[in-house]
């Protein structure tokens, strides 16, 4: 992604507006575009998907910071924030627990974009850091990429109505793909197995607009008939160019 974009998240408020976490204090960023922007430290931006049906409530610490203010539930998403660049300390535990479920290392780069996925795992959770790549979004194109975090789903893919194509191929559980560009319009994303074919979840009617950035989730549990942990898409937004 070109820091132009980069700024652009800074300073403008959208879907995932940027906030900062830098020395322990948790700080909303705005501009008034007839305002001089304060010149700003050296930073990395992430944004925390909680993606772990297994999960409980949980609060997230980097460095013993505390990144959220409220409990973060399954399916629930932080906004990007912004860190000083270096290794971080990563803990995910249940809300106002002392006991961790998860610590983990991550680096981050600065003038850098991340998403952090959480996910399930056979000994509790895991966590995914990406690096968050697109290119300057423009108006009449979309970008959309998809991510696959249900653990007892199989090997699965991504068509689009109206693509001969599939857009993701060989997504395995806590898989992420790269971002893709389609033209904006309105469409229907279908996820099916890659080993027999069968549709395993669609959407209906999506509009994707232009100007946007796009991350499409598979999250929650095949084996599920009801409930809000059973199999479902979630489409989120990552940027928007305005």
């Amino acid at each position: 992604m070109r820091f132009s974009s980069l700024s652009k998240m800074i300073t403008h408020r959208g879907l995932l507006t940027a906030t900062f976490l830098l020395a322990g204090s948790l700080l909303l960023s705005s501009c008034l575009d007839d305002l001089d922007s304060p010149e700003l430290p050296p930073a990395a931006y992430v944004t925390i998907f909680q993606g772990a049906p297994s999960a409980p409530a949980m609060d997230i610490f980097a460095n013993q910071n505390r990144v959220n203010q409220n409990p973060i539930e399954y399916s629930q998403i932080l906004p990007y924030i912004a860190f000083f660049p270096g290794v971080r300390d990563f803990r995910f535990s249940a809300f106002n627990s002392a006991t961790s479920l998860l610590e983990k290392d991550f680096e981050l780069k600065a003038d850098s974009v991340y998403s952090v996925f959480v996910a399930d795992n056979a000994a509790g959770i895991d966590a995914i850091l990406v690096k968050d790549i697109w290119e300057e979004p423009t108006a009449d194109k979309a970008q959309l990429r998809f991510v696959h975090l249900s653990p007892d789903t199989e090997e699965v893919y991504l068509e689009i109505s109206g693509s001969t194509s599939p857009l993701a191929e060989e997504s395995v559980f806590k898989s992420v793909s790269g971002f893709e560009e389609l033209a904006k319009g309105n469409f229907t994303l279908t996820v099916k197995s890659a080993e027999t074919n069968e549709t395993l979840i669609q959407t209906g009617t999506l509009e994707l607009k232009g100007n946007r950035v796009y991350t499409l989730i598979l999250r929650g549990l095949h084996g599920e008939e009801s409930g809000t942990k059973k199999l479902d898409l979630q489409l989120i937004t990552n940027f928007i160019n305005y």
